[in-house]
């Protein structure tokens, strides 16, 4: 009988010394497993741009000032784009020539506008660098302007301007450079020039102008090469620097290309 009652016995001691490693087991897997599935921490929110600011924008545009305004007419240049617009206030919203045509298919007269910019301490001018159209495009300019007056911008016929000046005309120095006419044609001279001739370029004054430029959708505007009150007073004016003198043609200077011998 003895042999009988021992392998119970035995059985139920070895049960119970493995039964609380099993758990012990178990539990050490379960925790393990739940460590694995623990939940990666979330991604730091990104600070928003600030406002004003342009996505692939050099420049950080958001310290400009705003001005808004309503566009009365165009400035067209010479060379049938446009160097900026007019305000009904009469400030002179300037833009650099690069990007005259952006800005000439951005907005149209008697649009509403936000302007991002600088504006003249005296003078009624505002250099844009970010202007906003009423339908929320938006044409940015970082661009440095060309002057007005260059030989490459003195090509076009032969145009009349008279008429009353509605107001004298500056560039982005702050140089009276023109007028422009109460019939919104704009006529430009040199500052020197302009300067020359600033009575006649006060508003109500008549004045005559003769030259080359352009008469497109934009507007009209010339390069002013005669002045005066009227076309039997017309006076010439200088319309650009010309080129510096070179060598005489036949010298043996004249057919080297300055530069053109030096290599890096």
């Amino acid at each position: 009988m003895r042999p009988v009652f021992f392998l119970p016995a035995y059985v139920l001691a070895c049960s119970a010394v493995f039964t609380p490693l099993a758990h012990a087991h178990e539990g050490k897997a379960t925790h393990h497993h739940a460590a694995a599935a623990k939940p990666a921490p979330a991604p730091a929110p990104v600070a928003p741009a600030p406002t004003g600011a342009r996505v692939g924008s050099v420049y950080d545009l958001s310290v400009l000032p705003v001005f808004t305004g309503k566009v009365s007419q165009f400035l067209p240049s010479t060379h049938g784009g446009i160097n900026g617009f007019i305000l009904e206030d009469g400030t002179q919203v300037l833009v650099s020539a690069e990007q005259g045509h952006a800005f000439a298919g951005l907005v149209k007269p008697g649009d509403t506008v936000e302007i991002r910019g600088l504006k003249g301490q005296t003078l009624p001018i505002l250099r844009a660098f970010l202007v906003t159209s009423p339908r929320g495009r938006s044409v940015e300019d970082s661009v440095i302007s060309m002057p007005n007056h260059s030989t490459e911008m003195l090509a076009g016929p032969d145009l009349v301007l008279h008429g009353p000046v509605s107001m004298p005309l500056y560039n982005m120095s702050g140089k009276l450079t023109g007028a422009v006419l109460q019939d919104h044609s704009v006529m430009y001279l040199t500052p020197a020039e302009a300067t020359r001739f600033a009575d006649l370029l006060k508003p109500g004054q008549t004045v005559y102008a003769v030259g080359s430029g352009s008469n497109g959708g934009l507007g009209v505007a010339v390069d002013v090469r005669e002045i005066g009150p009227s076309l039997e007073a017309l006076t010439p004016v200088a319309v650009n620097q010309p080129p510096p003198p070179g060598p005489a043609a036949g010298s043996a200077a004249y057919d080297i290309i300055p530069g053109a011998d030096t290599h890096e």
